[in-house]
């Protein structure tokens, strides 16, 4: 029998990431594969002739940048090589048909708000974001949240390096 695939849903925000170390420890611990799933923002530009192919190559270069670093980490931290799915869409249509591609799929760990909601202070009060909301009463196989505000070492004592620093603030 093949080794299950716990998957995890990374945006770039730091509740991401932190699911990520979250899902890369618990493939450590049940001796599973750890995929990272990463949903591109396509360029709303289509009109301007290739600037939008360009802009969509910039994209895909930093987002497979961002994983590979993230990658590095986890590797270093939790023992674990993951592989990742970068794909374009939305997050919630192109998360659940990953998922149903991966034939072991186990569970699928993301944090509770994403990108969009880090950026605006209100929606770091909600429960859950969107589209956390969507996967959970959608999806087929167990989903495990992560809220933004736990303690890093309540995971494991490598899952606060697996965050990005935060940027340092000038005088």
């Amino acid at each position: 029998m093949s080794k299950g695939v716990i998957l995890a849903a990374i945006d770039g925000s730091q509740n991401s990431l932190l699911a990520a170390g979250l899902a890369a420890r618990l493939a450590s611990l049940l001796g599973a594969h750890l995929g990272l799933i990463h949903v591109l923002d396509e360029p709303v530009v289509g009109f301007w002739g290739g600037l939008a192919a360009r802009m969509k190559s910039d994209i895909r270069r930093e987002a497979e940048a961002t994983l590979t670093e993230f990658a590095a980490r986890v590797t270093e931290s939790c023992g674990v090589v993951p592989e990742f799915f970068i794909e374009e869409g939305l997050p919630e249509d192109v998360i659940p048909r990953v998922v149903e591609t991966r034939e072991h799929a186990m569970m699928l760990v993301l944090g509770r708000i994403g990108l969009d909601g880090e950026r605006r202070a209100h929606m770091r009060q909600r429960a859950i974001g969107h589209v956390t909301n969507r996967l959970l009463h959608h999806l087929g196989l167990p989903v495990l949240t992560v809220p933004a505000d736990v303690d890093p070492n309540r995971i494991c004592e490598a899952a606060g390096a697996l965050r990005t620093p935060a940027p340092e603030r000038q005088p």
